[in-house]
């Protein structure tokens, strides 16, 4: 799609605040980062819209609910979190965890715009990942993350923070992997003994005697940088030296004291996921950081689709659900945009007539925009009864069955990219 086109699109979504964007070096910030600050949660494996927001009846598309409803302009698959149909133990309060797209729609849907009818031109797991987060199904492109680091505080070392998914950076900007919260502790006072207890203050070394070491470690690394010709290498030793100069940053991040646990073994990595996105709102706090990858996976359901693809729905849900109320707890909210995708869809059809069956890869998916910058309560796009894209009209951003323009990963992230202040994609990476 040509710019204007996306212009046209997508500008009265919110989508569009036009900022002029170019590549810059990570040299340290000396004042905290204030915002805006973004959130990117990947849905790894293939999610089915016919599950959400994108609901239908018919039978051959969708086994396991029966009406759909509707919160404000958005309808959706009403599923209700039933443990034991979701093959969950009963004995924990895993419903109270859990959220239905209803319940999600009433919590949030003032603030979410949906879009519907996105072709992912593939239905490659990696392809799909790389297109959905990067704009492009082609390798050598940094992630949505990274650009945006890049462009709005790049002078933070751990501008970009990630819990998984596709992040590569492509050299614009560190990559910050969000560990636990001991992790960051152990990184932040790295000469105390017992760091994760902040009652013992015992350390390895006196300090005088840490301070040489610190000393003698930047002499060898920039004796080495000296030495390096080559471009690529001097630029990853020249961010080992920023990021080793700033490390008493960290010691500015209050590592949350109530990280999340949830009782039993089959939500794990929801509680995961919730502690990571705890730890990194705490650097946004802390001015320490702009960008988040989160990734939950399991929606690649090939078999069991209607038991796993709602469960790990629902379980996608309440991550987002968490990321918004932290974020709001926080006072960060209106700073924040929140991004959800997946690398493509579930559908249209069971690959059988049992109900162990499941849905293969398809290449018409949607994706999620909530908060600040984002005019919600909407949806954009749609599909066919049989889960091809609706093309959709430029000026009133209807879907239509003739002319219109179509939805892909590159239209997407032109809106995204205005909206971030990273320019076009054109613009940086031709």
């Amino acid at each position: 799609m040509e710019r204007r086109n996306l212009l046209k699109l997508l500008g009265a979504t919110g989508l569009s605040l036009a900022l002029p964007w170019a590549p810059r070096r990570a040299f340290g910030a000396d004042e905290a980062y204030p915002g805006p600050y973004y959130v990117m949660i990947n849905a790894g494996g293939g999610w089915d819209p016919r599950f959400t927001f994108d609901p239908s009846l018919d039978v051959e598309q969708n086994r396991l609910y029966t009406a759909v409803g509707k919160v404000g302009n958005i309808s959706c698959a009403t599923i209700p979190v039933d443990l034991a149909q979701m093959g969950l133990d009963a004995t924990y309060d895993y419903d109270t965890r859990l959220l239905d797209n209803a319940t999600f729609l009433e919590r949030h849907g003032a603030r979410l715009l949906v879009i519907n009818g996105v072709d992912m031109k593939t239905n490659n797991h990696d392809a799909g990942t790389r297109a959905i987060w990067s704009g492009k199904l082609q390798e050598g492109y940094p992630t949505l993350g990274a650009l945006i680091a890049a462009a709005r505080a790049p002078e933070h070392p751990m501008t970009f923070l990630s819990a998984g998914g596709f992040d590569a950076t492509e050299g614009l900007v560190p990559l910050t992997r969000v560990g636990s919260a001991d992790d960051m502790q152990r990184l932040a006072f790295p000469n105390r003994v017992n760091p994760t207890d902040p009652e013992n203050l015992e350390l390895y070394h006196a300090g005088t005697t840490q301070a040489r070491i610190e000393a003698a470690q930047r002499a060898r690394l920039e004796a080495l940088l000296d030495k390096e010709r080559l471009p690529r290498l001097r630029q990853s030793m020249s961010e080992l030296t920023l990021a080793r100069a700033r490390v008493g940053d960290l010691q500015s991040l209050t590592i949350p004291g109530d990280l999340v646990t949830i009782p039993g073994y089959q939500l794990g990595a929801l509680q995961n996921n919730m502690r990571q996105a705890q730890i990194a709102i705490a650097a946004f706090q802390a001015g320490l950081a702009a960008c988040l990858n989160l990734d939950i996976g399991g929606f690649d359901t090939h078999g069991n689709h209607d038991r796993d693809q709602w469960t790990r729905t629902s379980t996608l849900l309440a991550l987002v659900d968490f990321v918004i109320t932290r974020l709001d707890d926080a006072g960060l909210l209106d700073r924040t945009t929140v991004f959800v995708g997946s690398d493509f869809a579930r559908g249209p059809f069971y690959n059988g007539a049992n109900d162990y069956d499941g849905k293969d890869h398809w290449p018409i998916g949607s994706f999620w925009a909530l908060g600040a910058g984002v005019r919600g309560n909407r949806v954009i796009g749609g599909t066919t009864p049989d889960q091809r894209a609706r093309r959709v009209d430029p000026t009133t951003l209807e879907a239509v069955d003739s002319g219109g323009v179509e939805l892909t990963v590159e239209s997407l992230h032109h809106a995204i990219r205005e909206l971030a202040g990273v320019g076009a994609m054109g613009d940086a990476f031709p």
